[in-house]
């Protein structure tokens, strides 16, 4: 069981702090937890905090994937591959695929390509915390 501390912004947003590793490089990340996203997304200062490029035509040799917004509005992502998410520096939570926006800066948000991995996923807002299990 992985028991994690959230906050709740002034606007009831949820947001939850881990470590992400990507390769040999770790770093804490502020994810915003959208259960109606079904991926990770990294943002391009995540993507340079965990030592990579977020320069364009860096981001351009990456496989594209096209995805959609609650909008309809279609977005084109590049799959940066498999990452680790940790509680701390030594309590392993899952791994999941990766993608970041092709073109321009946007939250790290932390969807269902996390809480699909579990039997049961919890929120105590009360306490201010989620559960997986």
């Amino acid at each position: 069981m992985n028991r994690i501390a959230i906050k709740i912004d002034n606007n009831n947003q949820w947001f939850a702090t881990v470590l992400v590793k990507k390769g040999n490089h770790t770093a804490p990340v502020k994810f915003k937890i959208d259960t109606g996203c079904n991926a990770v997304i990294l943002s391009h200062s995540t993507l340079e905090s965990l030592g990579y490029s977020a320069k364009s035509e860096d981001l351009e040799k990456l496989p594209s994937v096209t995805g959609k917004q609650v909008s309809g509005d279609k977005q084109i992502f590049k799959d940066l591959g498999e990452i680790a998410l940790y509680r701390n520096t030594t309590t392993h939570i899952c791994n999941g695929n990766a993608i970041c926006h092709a073109t321009h800066e946007t939250n790290d948000l932390m969807g269902t390509e996390v809480f699909k991995q579990f039997t049961n996923v919890a929120f105590n807002l009360k306490e201010k915390y989620m559960e997986l299990q």
